[in-house]
């Protein structure tokens, strides 16, 4: 394998695990053919397999059942769009699916100076309708909220 161009583009966190799913099936499949054991490495199994586990695993945004395809990222971005927001800020919003305006803070620089508190609440619509709830956090959130209850019971 070579590197043509160094940094050349970003890939987003769901890119990422896509790629290193197709890698798994290939080298199963290779595998599964018969083929060398060159092919696959044990080491490199160990990684796939912790990677893929890692960007599953809560609060990441693409814990089963994710709500991310490769459409969503192309329906981000231009949603996004007209906040004029850099690369690198919307890589953040899609790989971290942030749902508070503190944790939207602190993914874009010059926040405060940038946008208004209307701006804020209609990027926090988009992100939402765009890129689903987190139905972990809700439950969360849920089990708080019942705790909470018992408490003032007692």
């Amino acid at each position: 394998m070579k590197i043509i161009e160094a940094q050349s583009a970003h890939l987003s966190n769901y890119e990422v695990l896509a790629h290193v799913e197709s890698m798994r099936a290939r080298f199963d499949a290779a595998s599964s053919n018969g083929a060398s054991s060159t092919l696959k490495s044990g080491n490199l199994e160990t990684v796939i397999k912790e990677l893929a586990d890692h960007l599953r695993t809560p609060p990441s945004p693409l814990h089963p059942p994710s709500s991310y395809t490769p459409r969503t990222i192309k329906e981000l971005f231009t949603a996004l769009k007209p906040y004029r927001l850099t690369k690198a800020e919307l890589l953040m919003i899609l790989n971290l699916r942030p749902q508070s305006e503190g944790l939207l803070y602190t993914i874009i620089e010059d926040f405060d100076d940038r946008f208004q508190n209307s701006e804020v609440t209609n990027m926090m619509t988009v992100i939402a309708n765009v890129l689903g709830a987190d139905d972990t956090q809700a439950d969360g959130q849920a089990a708080e909220n019942a705790e909470d209850s018992d408490m003032t019971l007692q």
